[in-house]
This record gives structure tokens, sequence and C-alpha cells, in this order.
């Protein structure tokens, strides 16, 4: 796990810095205004959009929720999904760092052509009449703060709340990829997944269906099994199903699209994995040697290469107890308790696990006319909002339309 941590800090700390540079152009409000008619062009746009965003198969799920409520057609939301949790700045940075040019060029042309694909496919089959309901006013909600806020907060997302979002998932990576590399003896992987590879495609997409693992935290394990003889198109599979399902995200897609659409949504994303996987195994002959994921730590056991792991984890410690032990470390909120002329409210929100649920959330209780202040707290999923004679039934519905439960 160290060797590992220090291969791949450098990289992810490059991430971090491009994730919260393009949160300040790329935000929920910038997607939902152009993302809209049931057409191509808006299919293409969610994709665009959706292979740089740094959201995570839980992140991307509000996000996409947003855009459903907002008016997005479901090909725009299903592109969304598909194509956003693959890749991200930060785990295509990370990809070249630990994987190769190869794998690094090929992930995001993956995601995009898939995300462009599901749209239309998901489109073709949808009788659903279709209304875009963001408003113009909601159309003039850009940032327009001053360059240096707005760069402060992109600084802040790169380095507190992506963090936060991916430390879980990127130290279970981290350790499922150290298990595979001392416990899996590679003539198992020899004897059942080189002599078939159609077994070993089949193997990995039932593994990742169902699996919850971040774009970034995916990609430890798939060195780890590419070092045990794993071919790169079974192991892209598991790049590619893994970050864009799981168990939790599936059951939110029926929730927001309906079940047809999401059985579709689930045999695209498992018959492009196998499409794209046998297409990197037929173009590319990429392979990594079993002592692979030893060598580079005495490449990288330099000082510098300490000190900068040692930052890495540190800037993930810090944000993992400022999403989820907030009383711990200072924190800003716009959450203002002084406003006792009107009454203060909290429920209880199930489902939210990353910044970017709880952002959802708040907006969705912002949107209700009221409220006039909201506070999410992540750690105990509790919502408290601040307001008068505001509709508390339009309040639960808004919030259950973003995919979350709420009592």
């Amino acid at each position: 796990m160290w060797s590992l941590s220090i291969e791949a800090a450098p990289y992810l700390l490059f991430g971090m810095l491009f994730a919260g540079l393009i949160s300040i152009f790329i935000d929920s409000r910038l997607v939902v205004k152009h993302i809209g008619q049931k057409s191509f062009l808006s299919i293409f746009k969610s994709t665009i959009f959706g292979v740089p965003a740094p959201l995570c198969s839980c992140g991307v799920i509000p996000v996409a929720a947003t855009l459903r409520e907002s008016g997005a057609s479901k090909g725009s939301t299903v592109s969304f999904l598909v194509s956003t949790p693959q890749t991200g700045v930060d785990s295509i940075i990370l990809t070249y760092g630990m994987l190769g040019p190869a794998f690094a060029i090929f992930r995001p042309l993956a995601a995009f052509f898939s995300g462009l694909i599901s749209g239309v496919i998901v489109n073709a089959f949808d009788e659903e009449i279709h209304h875009h309901n963001v408003s113009e006013k909601s159309n003039l909600e850009e940032k327009n703060e001053p360059l240096k806020d707005r760069l402060l907060s992109g600084l802040e997302y790169g380095f507190i709340n992506l963090p936060g979002d991916i430390a879980v998932p990127l130290v279970q990576g981290l350790f499922v990829a150290a298990m595979i590399s001392i416990f899996l003896p590679p003539d198992f992987v020899a004897e059942y997944f080189v002599s078939s590879q159609y077994l070993a495609y089949f193997a990995m997409l039932l593994i990742s269906l169902p699996m919850y693992v971040c774009a970034t935290a995916s990609i430890p394990i798939a060195l780890a099994l590419m070092g045990k003889g794993v071919t790169a198109g079974a192991v892209f599979i598991f790049l590619m199903a893994g970050p864009a399902t799981n168990a939790s995200s599936i059951i939110v897609a029926k929730n927001i699209l309906g079940t047809k659409t999401m059985y579709q949504y689930l045999f695209l994303i498992s018959g492009l994995a196998i499409l794209f996987g046998s297409l990197l195994d037929l173009l590319f002959d990429i392979t990594l040697p079993t002592s692979h994921l030893g060598h580079h730590i005495h490449e990288m056991d330099g000082l510098g290469s300490i000190i900068i792991a040692i930052i890495f984890i540190l800037i993930l410690l810090h944000s993992y107890l400022h999403q989820n032990f907030p009383n711990i470390l200072p924190t800003s909120t716009k959450f203002d308790k002084t406003k006792t002329q009107n009454k203060s409210v909290s429920y209880n929100v199930a489902g939210m696990t990353c910044s970017h649920c709880k952002e959802s959330v708040e907006s969705a209780a912002n949107s209700i006319s009221g409220i006039d202040s909201t506070h999410v707290d992540l750690s105990t999923g509790v919502l408290t909002v601040v307001g008068n004679s505001f509709d508390d039934l339009m309040l639960r519905q808004k919030i259950k339309d973003r995919g979350f439960e709420i009592n």
C-alpha cells in the first residue's frame, strides 16, 4: 500500500489541482443550462461535460437527478450517468501515471463514445413527452464571483471536497490491490482468466456491476490484476463498468429514470464495456510483468517522493475529517441560525455519501419558497432548514426527486 501510495501521490495531487480548476467552470448549473432538449446536441453536450467532471459513481447520481428534475431528456441523463463516473481529470492523470499512455488515451475516448451511444439509444426508445423546466432566472444563476474567490473555491473543491469524497474508496482500492498482489496466485489467473479470454471478460463484468469503486480507486486494483496476468481488455471492463455502476446507484437510477430505462442503462454499460475491452485487446498489446507493483518503489523512494506521499496522505485525512467530523475542524457555512423569527426544522435524509449529495439536497431545499437557509450535516444525514410557511410536502418530494429518502 505504501508503494502504491508513493506511485499515485504526485499524479493525484496534480489531478486534484486540475479538478478544482475545472469545477470553477463546470458545475451543475452550467450543465443544466445547456442540456435540455431531446436532441443529439444535448446528448453530445452532456457527454462533453461528463468526461472531465470529477464525479464518482455516487456523486454523479444527485447531479443526474438534478438534470432530470430540470427537464433533461432520459438520453441526456443516461449519457451523463455513463460517461461521467468512468473518468475525471484526476483519474485520467493517475491512469497515465500507473497504467501508461495507451490506457490514459483510450479510457476517456471510451467514456465519450459509450455516453454518446447510450444517450442516443435511450432517446430512440423513449416515448415520453419531453419538457425542459429550467427558467430564465435559473439560467442566469452562473458564478459571478471575483476571480480570486472562484480560484479559492476551486482549490477548496480540489483539495478538500474531492479528496473527502474519494478517501474511503481510494484506501479500499489500495488495500484490495495490495491483497491481490500478495495472495492471488499467478497460476490461478493463468488457469481461469488467461486461458479463456471471454470468461475473463464476463467475470470482470459480473464483479464490476454491483461493486462500488470510483474511477480513481479502480486504478490500483487494475494495476494489481494486470500484474498477475489479466489482459488489458478484461481490466478495462473493470475500469469502465465498476465506476459507472454500483448496487445503490442502480436503485436510484430506477427511481429517477424508470424501470425500463434502468435496464437499458445496465444493458448498454455491460455491452459497451465488453466491446471496448475487446477493442483494447485487439488494438494494443499491453502487458505488465508480475513484479511491476514493486519495482517503482526503488525508483521513487527518494526524500522528495516520500514527502509528496505524506502530503497526499495528510490531505486525504484532513478531507475525511472535514467531511465526516465537521465539529473537529473549523468549517465555513452559509447556514444562519440567528434567524430566530423563522422556524427551524430538521429532517433525516438517507443516501447522502459525498459533498455532491450534500450540495444536491441543499439546492433542492433552497429552491422551495419560504426557506431562508439550509444546512446538511453529512456525517449524520440531518438536513436543517430555517424558514417560514414553506411547503413541507413539496420539500420532501424535491428531496426524493434527487434520489434520496427523507424522514
